[in-house]
């Protein structure tokens, strides 16, 4: 992002230029000896510490895990120092050219679609291509960065785009008019994060560059509200955070298979979801474990579950590398975008509604490879399988796995713009179903940060 203001920097030059002529001004103070200077000099040292820790780590706040060549998450800035606190603003226009097979070109221009919606379409007649032009990925952010807050640096994020789902207020007729869509929102301070944002699970150093959004078959990509504290550790750092509990099965139609006496079987959830994460980072690269406890209620039942994910972004030649992560266990909601359910609704209701909890498993393999400093491509291919029997009916019914191949072309020639082009191909198989039904997409791409 961009420097709005160099009010900041002036004056945070000011107090280090004073902090710089301490040293000077040491032999003076003593020879004062008055009890009151020594007072003042170390609350001076002490406000030039938080201030040298402004400059160096917080000129602006960002994104969790925001990296140099992750497109989709806001970029370091300077912003506007108003008091104490230094406000920014940043975000990217993203106009999007989608063309799909099988009816892809959705209601509300939602042509970036899901893979449960690729999977849809798969399965139809329609064998004919179809575009959709969309900017709804468009987004915006605002940051602020507190100094001296109780001894530490108090940050804030909040994000939104326009990217809500197909039944969302919005039309593609005259005003293509849509609503803001909350993304992120949450503060730090002294390792405590508090609000909505990547769920710990799944480190974003290594996220495959896609231009279609976080769309893989086995990534793990999430945003949810939590609580997550951070901490220094041998070799890295340790994530540990509670986070909202959902199973996700009233976002979906089930048709009566679901209901008891008309209600559905699941909803909110009544223990927080438990995450641990731990990051070993240097010049050998970026490598995560991580680790998920749930615990999934029904009307009448109960079950604890889990799910464990390892990943890694090791560098290459230059300034290739490679993207690997590999998720094991009840991972339901949390890997492919919902791609299989978090309960084998189906078996329960056989058992008049027990838990049972649905195993899933998901790898991902990526490599970005650099033409040149303004050229760059990657190829991704992600799998992802039922480990349980899937149920057959429902809108997820019947998915056995999926397999999702992305390859791209970007081209940067200035750090605010991106153009690209993005070839994606899908191969869904459906349970006891012989054969398997495809899905392709073709994409360009034009990306303007400011």
């Amino acid at each position: 992002m961009k420097t709005r203001n160099s009010t900041a920097k002036s004056n945070l030059g000011v107090h280090i230029g004073a902090a710089a002529s301490l040293p000077t001004m040491a032999p003076i103070i003593a020879m004062l000896g008055a009890p009151v200077w020594a007072q003042d000099v170390a609350d001076l040292e002490r406000r030039v510490e938080a201030l040298q820790a402004e400059v160096e780590t917080l000129k602006s706040s960002r994104a969790p895990e925001a990296e140099e060549d992750n497109p989709y998450l806001l970029k370091d800035g300077d912003g506007i120092r108003i008091g104490d606190t230094t406000v920014s603003f940043g975000g990217f226009i993203k106009a999007d050219a989608i063309i799909g097979s099988n009816g892809d070109g959705t209601e509300n221009a939602y042509s970036v679609g899901l893979p449960r919606a690729f999977a849809a379409y798969a399965r139809s007649d329609e064998n004919d291509w179809q575009v959709g032009f969309t900017a709804r990925e468009s987004r915006f952010s605002f940051g602020t960065a507190t100094v001296d807050v109780l001894d530490a640096v108090l940050t804030t994020y909040l994000e939104m785009d326009f990217n809500d789902n197909a039944s969302g207020d919005g039309n593609e007729i005259v005003s293509n008019s849509y609503n803001p869509r909350l993304r992120q929102a949450f503060g730090s301070w002294k390792g405590w994060t508090i609000g909505q944002t990547y769920t710990t699970f799944s480190n974003l150093a290594t996220l495959p560059e896609i231009l279609n959004q976080g769309k893989m078959a086995g990534f793990i990509y999430t945003t949810q509200a939590l609580i997550r504290y951070t901490m220094a550790v041998p070799g890295g750092k340790l994530l540990m955070s509670l986070e909202n509990p959902e199973d996700a099965s009233s976002s979906f139609e089930y048709a009566d298979e679901l209901a008891f006496a008309g209600d559905t079987l699941y909803d909110d959830q009544s223990i927080p979801d438990i995450v641990a994460r731990y990051d070993i980072t240097g010049d050998y690269g970026v490598y995560s474990v991580a680790g998920l406890v749930r615990r999934i209620d029904s009307r009448t039942d109960e079950a604890w579950t889990g799910a464990g994910s390892l990943s890694a972004r090791i560098p290459t030649i230059g300034k290739d590398d490679v993207r690997l992560q590999y998720s094991y266990g009840a991972l339901g909601r949390y890997m492919g975008l919902y791609l299989y359910p978090d309960s084998n609704y189906i078996a329960e209701m056989a058992t008049g509604g027990d838990v049972d909890p649905f195993d899933s498993q998901g790898i991902t393999a990526a490599y970005r490879h650099f033409w040149t400093a303004a050229w760059r491509s990657t190829l991704s291919v992600s799998h992802t399988e039922a480990v349980d029997d899937p149920f057959t009916t429902g809108t997820l019914g019947g998915l056995d796995s999926a397999t999702s191949t992305h390859a791209n072309l970007i081209w940067t020639p200035h750090p605010n713009m991106t153009y690209g082009i993005e070839y994606a191909y899908w191969d869904f198989d459906t349970y006891n179903k012989p054969g398997s039904d495809q899905y392709q997409q073709a994409m360009l791409s034009a990306q303007f940060q400011f």
